[in-house]
């Protein structure tokens, strides 16, 4: 027999004849050592903190709104947390090539520090700002985009929170994969996803308790210490062989990561690394169910986005809630409900995925889709007893999609690509997603408040907003209108996903 007729016994053996490798059994269930747990656990915990530093600005924002020294707009709090998301779109793409290529966990580490730093140099950006103020006007939709020279200065500080946050959420999601098999990815995805509910739950509560005592500018400069300590924890850890659980023998070579070195560097023309950044992005767009998926996953994000930014200044503005127990509050039911559907989720769809081999598309669409309701029911209502509990339902409803979502992402594309396919999910889904979505509820809001856009207000009213006095609220019917979009997508993809979900090498 020669060496071209010999079965190929691993990975890389499969990644040379151009062929997918065999997918795990389900019945064979491997254990996955104690060290993975180690790994995921820190990972989730470095996560816990990202989510945190994201969301003080969220929770101090009505704050900052009412501070006669900054004098901001609610178009300019828009502005701030799409210049977040806008530089985290943009370096996505770099990191992700790099988290191909390079060991993962300096990586990571490297961009907890930035983020940390950059999120405690936010409650002093504006008293160094020397940027001009800068107004544009759109004609064809007659709105002028106005933002002051502060507001300038707070966003390029928040644009460095992006930098670090783009390298960290791309890289992680591909050495998840490669400590965990398949049939327990998704849900130590689950877990992993589980900390950004955990952590905007916190951050709701830390941001708007600390604001509360001490101001919103100590607020930032000490929700931004843990990250820097935990990302030394981060640098220490060891990591698997790229697509180390795909096949069967992956216990073994996972056993090995707790006693071996960090992975080196790879050579570019390593295991098929050398293939041209263009050709892998083509790759991952060309692949259906990444595309599909990513797609009903921006209109996601864009609804949820809208609401973790907006959240607190309803709450308190169009709902009567005082500041702080709108922050406790809305950090209670983010913290339960948000980490019971991200897990839960995770689990689920496992679960139903033994049976169907569209698991994963369906789970997201059926809870995103029940999530329509009390996301209108939050709007609608004025009783703190009818929109508490649809805050919670709708949390729990489309968080659920988080776990299931990444492990068509992952699951999809090849191993040696999967943090290039994260890096371009995360610039889609925010760059089409949330940092419109956020931005535009801010810059809508504003426009309502001068009587524009009287087809939105006349919709707000017929369904029993008051669109005169809760023109926030009436900008956020963006939200659900989104969530129809996702749902549509998401039972496309699971209509059109037939062949059986397994790890591609090439």
């Amino acid at each position: 027999m020669s060496r071209h007729d010999k079965p190929a016994t691993n990975v890389e053996a499969t990644a040379g004849q151009g062929r997918h490798p065999p997918a795990v059994p389900r019945h064979s269930n491997p254990a996955v050592p104690r060290y993975s747990y180690y790994a995921l656990a820190v990972l989730s915990l470095v996560n816990f903190l990202n989510y945190i530093d994201r969301q003080v600005l969220p929770a101090v924002a009505n704050s900052m709104l009412n501070d006669p020294a900054l004098k901001l707009t609610d178009a300019d709090i828009g502005y701030m947390e799409a210049s977040l998301l806008l530089s985290f779109t943009v370096l996505a793409p770099l990191f992700g090539r790099l988290g191909d290529r390079h060991p993962r966990a300096k990586l990571m580490a490297s961009a907890a520090v930035i983020w940390s730093f950059a999120t405690a140099l936010t409650g002093l950006a504006d008293r160094f700002s020397f940027m001009p103020s800068l107004n544009l006007h759109l004609p064809v939709i007659n709105i002028t985009l106005a933002i002051s020279g502060v507001a300038l200065a707070l966003c390029a500080v928040r644009a460095c929170v992006g930098v670090g946050e783009s390298a960290y959420s791309t890289i992680t999601p591909s050495l998840i994969a490669d400590f965990f098999p398949p049939h327990r990815r998704a849900t130590a995805l689950g877990v992993f996803q589980a900390a950004i509910p955990m952590g905007f739950a916190l951050g709701f509560v830390i941001g708007g308790v600390l604001a509360h005592f001490f101001g919103w500018r100590v607020a930032f400069m000490l929700v931004g210490v843990p990250g820097l300590l935990t990302a030394v924890l981060v640098w220490r850890l060891r990591e698997p062989a790229r697509g180390a659980t795909e096949t069967e023998a992956h216990a073994s070579s996972l056993e090995e990561v707790a006693a071996a070195p960090a992975e080196a560097p790879r050579s570019p023309d390593s295991g098929g690394a050398n293939e041209s950044t263009l050709r892998t992005v083509w790759r991952i767009l060309s692949t259906r169910d990444w595309l599909v998926s990513t797609a009903g996953y921006t209109a996601l994000t864009a609804a949820l986005g809208a609401f973790a930014t907006w959240a607190i200044v309803v709450l308190v503005r169009d709902k009567g809630m005082d500041e702080t127990s709108a922050n406790i509050t809305l950090g209670v039911i983010t913290l339960l409900a948000g980490a019971t559907g991200t897990f839960g989720g995770g689990w689920l769809a496992d679960r139903v995925a033994a049976r169907r081999h569209n698991a994963y598309f369906l789970v997201c669409a059926v809870s995103t889709l029940a999530g329509i309701v009390p996301t209108l029911g939050v709007l609608v209502a004025d009783d703190a007893r009818i929109y508490l509990p649809c805050t919670f339902l709708a949390v729990t409803l489309l968080f659920t999609s988080n776990a299931p979502f990444h492990a068509i992402l992952l699951e999809s594309v090849p191993v040696r690509v999967r943090a290039m396919a994260v890096a371009l999910n995360i610039v889609i889904i925010h760059a089409c997603g949330d940092a419109i979505s956020r931005a535009t509820v801010g810059v809508l809001s504003d426009s309502l408040k001068q009587g524009q856009f009287a087809a939105l207000a006349s919709f707000a009213r017929a369904i029993g907003i008051d669109a005169g006095r809760q023109h926030l609220t009436t900008a956020l019917l963006l939200a659900p209108a989104a969530l129809a979009v996702s749902t549509t997508l998401f039972f496309v993809g699971a209509r059109l996903q037939k062949r059986p979900r397994r790890a591609i090498e090439g």
